[in-house]
């Protein structure tokens, strides 16, 4: 008989290890050598010699196809000389083929003669797997396997096309037939694997054969009837996407194959497929397809019958497909307008503010066809038709609207028009008031996204590049500078137009105001923000101003803007005087009015400006402790909630800036004393006041900022402690045990007062954006080392019952706590899993009968697993907190050896957790922990039973250097 041969080249990586297959250890043929083909020859047993056999070794087919150098011409050449040679033989190393790349190891006899008995072959197949759940098409290279697969088939099938054409029609029989068994196999397999290689071979027929060849048109209808529209319904996802791939192959790249244009509603039909890749790939085939001309009427058709699902398509879910949905619809509305009716028009055109940026411009482009307006109008009527739409959608996002449109409709960035429009009296443009706001919002979301290319934030697309329009800050600066101070005035009297209008200085280029004579303009700039800031009650149209002006004192330093900080705190000062020294005649609600507005501006700016100079500390914390002790004005009138907020806050930035001064400025010996122990008394003042609110329960609202704003300061106060001077050191504040013990009472409190999924509704996004704020603060005190790390695990336990609303936040601060001492760390990780494990094992004889399956247990896994995730990243840099949770936590366990010798530790169920961490350790650490754990494992194996013996043995076994494991990427 004659078989396949292969000459060795030891110079060649596996092939089979470069597939990542599963090694066969105990087939009956020869295994996948570690040499890959570099030449096949097609021998007799009889002219293969012994010593031609020494260098000559046995491969199956589908070896040689996934070698790595193998030319499949040139193998298929020889396969089919083979064929030609011995029929049977070559026939069925070619059905070996289709078994092997199923995954079986089943050899097929060498004695097997026609007619073939295809069950039998499937059913002893079937008998063969090593897995059957894991076979190479659903492997992570399935794509190369299919690559290489379907570029051997194309190369036989066209060799063999060659061949007398009684012989072909004999292979392609056999071949063929294999297949469709294989395809209607029981064994998933079988069924996959059958199922792509005839589909492989349908393709191939199409591309090799006409339309008019009678035995290939025959075959391969006989396999779309029999294997294609019945596998298309296959139960499993990876056949069905298999069939709907090639149906749009064949369709758009082989004309002339033998289906015709009805098929297109297979693509339809599989709208509705449960399986989301199932569906993408269909609407992905009808996109191709329905651009080609012969076959647009036909998809226009099946649209307007299938129209209600391409719908809930569009408006489901943000996705791809919903995207692609609503494009294709709008293609088809321009050739059948009467499928989509006005209200549906509309609807599909509110996606216009989908955070989806891909489905947010589709919708614009249905919303251009339909809303552009006609030929000649001005600027005014064609922007009435987006402000109307503004308007009438009942959305303030004007960046969304903005990002839209900005690719695909020029009018948002025509900011010339724009501005002429604002200039002029706005109803001769017919504008109303609210349409002129409308337009303003438009102005700065353009500008700003031009200038900046930031996308708006909520909103995601696969496109990550923030790139701003080149020229476009010069542009908008051109037009915008000379006349801001105009718009302002005329638009003074609308605190949400003055507010954008505040912000578009931000996004100006400063160089335009240095050259020529145009401070002038910034004079007139620096004016009205006098006339709007000083006297203005909203605090977001304050924060915007005083950062437009800070923003503009950092580029262009002036004059004006220190006067402008002098009035400020001056008309706070005359304001609070006024209070003081109140008469009878005069009316204290209104100077009680003036003293919050006054208080609102010098705590924004505080925030913005150091203010030290005007020694402010003092007076804000007097004023403090004495608002929080009588919640009065000193009138006697009931204090409102924000003035004592804006108290707290001003107070903050004033400490803050009086640390930073500490920093950088030169004092002489006693003046740096008589500072130091100012702002220390200052620190405590403001720490009284702060306690106080936290301790008095989580009903104070005030309690939150109290507790963000004392955590801060113990950062900033904490710092000082390494500092080498005496009077800078008694300036640092470690925060003492029992001020701790409050913030922890407090965070916990309000941690726990909400289930997990009751903190993720979006009814109590407040609540949970308050707790993670005050999260953020405490574990801020653990990742820079203000105290010991340790105190934090009674809320690291939660990371994993809390991962949801928490976790990022927990995760971030172990991975900055790392940075800062490896060891505390480890014990924190430690004290973590132990307290959950204590809690589990309250009672010592608990662990004996350890519910290893419990909820609680399965928690206590999945906390190990989720930190063991967070060192993996640097393993040489976190190798001494690995190697520091292994020996501490093996001390754990084996704490009552020690004491009493030869005794069975009741603890020996916590090495599982232990074994998580094992991978981290390196080789050589592995070694030296595993020596450590033997030393107590010899004292306590006497006494142990046959379930504690197995958790010895898996702790050890894991401590084996051979042993590695590979992890995804830190949750």
């Amino acid at each position: 008989m004659s078989y396949i041969t292969i000459e060795i080249d030891e110079n060649d990586s596996p092939a089979a290890d470069q597939m990542d297959f599963e090694i066969q250890e105990h087939s009956s043929t020869a295994q996948i050598d570690e040499q890959v083909v570099d030449d096949v020859q097609v021998v007799d047993d009889e002219q293969v010699g012994d010593t031609t056999k020494e260098h000559v070794m046995n491969k199956t087919l589908l070896q040689m196809v996934l070698s790595k150098k193998q030319v499949h011409l040139s193998l298929a050449q020889r396969w089919v000389a083979f064929y030609l040679e011995s029929p049977t033989a070559a026939l069925v190393s070619l059905l070996q083929f289709v078994v092997e790349a199923s995954g079986s190891q089943y050899q097929i006899p060498e004695d097997t003669s026609m007619p073939f008995s295809y069950s039998d072959i499937i059913s002893n197949s079937s008998l063969h797997f090593p897995n059957t759940s894991i076979y190479p098409l659903i492997r992570k290279p399935a794509d190369v396997f299919k690559q290489k697969v379907g570029s051997f088939l194309k190369a036989l099938l066209l060799v063999a096309n060659e061949i007398p054409l009684e012989l072909y029609d004999i292979f392609l029989t056999e071949m063929t037939n294999f297949v469709l068994v294989c395809s209607d196999s029981t064994t998933r397999a079988f069924r996959h694997t059958g199922t792509m290689i005839g589909l492989k071979i349908m393709t191939i027929l199409s591309d090799l054969k006409s339309s008019d060849d009678e035995v290939a048109q025959t075959v391969w209808m006989r396999m779309f009837n029999s294997m294609f529209q019945v596998r298309r319904q296959d139960m499993v996802n990876e056949i069905r996407l298999l069939c709907l791939f090639e149906l749009g192959q064949w369709l758009s790249r082989y004309p002339q194959c033998y289906i015709q244009p009805p098929s297109l509603r297979i693509f339809y039909e599989s709208l509705k497929n449960g399986s989301g890749k199932v569906r993408q790939c269909s609407m992905d085939n009808i996109s191709v397809l329905c651009r080609k001309d012969e076959l647009f009427p036909q998809c226009v058709a099946l649209a307007t019958e299938f129209r209600e699902i391409l719908l809930d398509l569009c408006v489901d879910k943000e996705d791809e497909i919903a995207e692609k949905s609503l494009r294709l619809l709008t293609d088809f509305y321009k050739f059948a307008p009467e499928m989509l009716s006005d209200g549906v028009c509309q609807l599909l055109e509110q996606l216009i503010m989908a955070a989806n940026r891909g489905l947010a411009q589709a919708a614009v482009d249905l919303f251009i066809l339909r809303r552009n307006g006609l030929e000649g109008e001005s600027f005014s009527q064609r922007i009435q038709h987006l402000l109307q739409f503004f308007v009438e959608s009942e959305h303030e996002q004007a960046d969304h609207f903005v990002d839209s449109l900005f690719n695909n409709c020029k009018i948002v960035l025509d900011w010339k028009s724009m501005i002429a429009v604002l200039m002029e009296n706005p109803r001769c443009q017919q504008l109303s008031d609210i349409y002129c706001s409308s337009l303003i919002a438009i102005l700065l979301a353009g500008v700003k996204q031009a200038t900046t290319g930031e996308i708006p934030p909520g909103r995601y697309t696969n496109d990550l590049k923030r790139e701003p329009i080149r020229g476009a800050q010069e542009i908008a600066t051109k037009l915008l500078a000379p006349v801001l101070p105009e718009l302002l005035q005329k638009y003074a009297n609308r605190v949400e137009d003055i507010e954008r209008l505040l912000e578009l200085p931000m996004y100006f280029c400063l160089e335009y105001y240095r050259v020529g004579n145009r401070m002038e303009q910034l004079s007139e700039l620096f004016e009205q923000f006098d006339i709007i800031l000083f006297n203005q009650t909203s605090s977001t149209l304050l924060q915007t101003g005083v950062q437009t002006l800070a923003f503009l004192n950092r580029m262009i330093p002036n004059s004006h803007t220190k006067h402008f900080l002098i009035g400020a705190v001056t008309n706070y000062k005359m304001a609070w005087q006024r209070m003081q020294d109140l008469g009878s005649t005069e009316s204290p609600q209104n100077w009680s009015n003036r003293l919050l507005v006054t208080l609102r501006l010098l705590t924004i700016l505080s925030g913005h400006f150091d203010l030290t100079e005007w020694q402010l500390t003092e007076p804000l914390l007097f004023s403090l402790k004495r608002l929080v002790s009588s919640r009065r004005m000193p009138d006697g009138t009931d204090l409102p909630p924000e003035a004592l907020s804006l108290y707290l806050k001003a107070s903050f930035c004033c400490l803050a800036w009086d640390m930073e001064n500490l920093k950088e400025t030169a004092f002489g010996n006693e003046g740096l004393e008589e500072y130091c122990a100012a702002l220390n008394q200052n620190l405590e003042d403001y720490l009284f006041v702060t306690f106080s609110l936290v301790g008095s329960g989580h009903t104070e609202p005030l309690a939150y900022p109290c507790f963000s704003y004392t955590c801060d300061l113990f950062v900033l106060h904490g710092n000082l402690c390494g500092s080498s001077n005496p009077s800078i050191r008694s300036v640092a504040h470690v925060p003492s045990g029992n001020e701790v013990d409050i913030l922890e009472s407090f965070l916990m409190e309000n941690f726990l007062e909400l289930s997990p999924a009751d903190l993720m509704k979006e009814s109590n996004s407040d609540q949970l954006q308050r707790i993670r704020a005050i999260l953020t603060s405490y574990l801020k005190l653990v990742c820079l080392g203000v105290m010991p790390s340790m105190r934090a695990s009674k809320f690291y336990k939660y990371y994993v019952k809390y991962h949801a609303p928490f976790g990022d936040v927990m995760r971030c601060s172990l991975e900055l706590a790392i940075q800062v001492n490896p060891v505390h760390l480890a014990m924190t990780l430690l004290h973590t899993c132990l307290l959950l494990y204590m809690e589990i094992f309250a009672d010592d004889n608990a662990a004996g009968q350890m519910p290893l399956r419990s909820p609680e247990f399965s928690e206590l896994m999945e906390l190990a697993n989720r930190l063991s995730k967070i060192l993996i990243p640097n393993p040489m840099e976190y190798r001494e907190c690995v190697i520091g949770f292994h020996r501490s936590g093996i001390m754990f366990v084996f704490e009552a050896t020690q004491k009493q010798n030869a005794v069975a530790s009741k603890k020996l169920p916590f090495l599982r957790v232990l074994k998580v961490f094992a991978p981290l350790l390196l080789a050589q650490d592995k070694v030296a922990i595993l020596t450590y754990f033997q030393g107590f494992e010899q004292l306590v194996i006497p006494k142990c039973n046959r379930k504690d013996l197995k958790y010895l043995k898996d702790y050890r076994t894991a401590l084996s250097p051979r042993k590695t494991k590979c992890y995804s990427a830190a949750t």
